[in-house]
């Protein structure tokens, strides 16, 4: 039996509602995939959670994690950036840019890990974790999402953000490649939506 403590199944059972809803659309998120084995498990945690209690959990999630994000620039990327940056005109964009993306993935790392945490204690609380059995698997069901998860930041606050900043910065003319990533987007969101429906029909 797994060592997984009642809260991080909770957890993993909040996640796991909102995967199942997605799948269950006949849409996948890239990034996000799952054994037979691992959506009949998300399926069976996420049975108890009910469509309101699903949408109360992700209210109260942005809510707390705005609030730590708060907290987090005015607590951590605005003295940083001071005492770097003392003379802003003579800033580099680069070092900016980095300094940001570096902020922003400790802020999500840190907070979307707390807020999910502290959402699911508040909306789950006894009852959810009275219904929820643990069983073998979870607690590596849970160090996947949890790796997912922070892949996806890694990729969102290491190129991303500071891609976003240096084209403006830079003032870079990106028309062709915006036009080509709005095309690459839509065709993945075609093949996700074509996988679901045929993984569906094949249930």
């Amino acid at each position: 039996m797994d060592g997984i403590t009642g809260g991080a199944l909770a957890r993993l059972a909040f996640w796991a509602k909102g995967m199942v809803s997605i799948n269950d659309a006949r849409m996948e998120w890239p990034g996000f995939s799952y054994s037979e084995a691992e959506w009949a498990r998300m399926r069976t945690l996420s049975a108890p959670i009910g469509a309101g209690t699903y949408q109360l959990f992700t209210w109260v999630n942005a809510a707390i994690f705005i609030v730590i994000a708060a907290i987090g620039i005015a607590g951590v990327f605005l003295p940083l950036a001071t005492v770097l940056f003392p003379i802003p005109a003579q800033t580099s964009a680069l070092k900016f840019s980095l300094l940001l993306a570096a902020c922003a993935f400790l802020i999500i790392g840190l907070g979307l890990p707390v807020s999910m945490r502290l959402s699911a204690m508040l909306v789950g609380g006894r009852t959810l974790r009275a219904a929820l059995v643990p069983a073998a698997g979870d607690e590596a069901l849970a160090a996947k999402v949890s790796w997912q998860i922070n892949r996806i930041m890694l990729i969102m606050c290491g190129l991303l953000v500071p891609g976003i900043l240096l084209f403006i910065a830079y003032d870079i003319q990106a028309g062709p490649i915006i036009t080509a990533l709005k095309w690459l987007a839509i065709a993945l969101m075609a093949v996700s939506t074509a996988t679901g429906i045929v993984r569906q029909r094949q249930g």
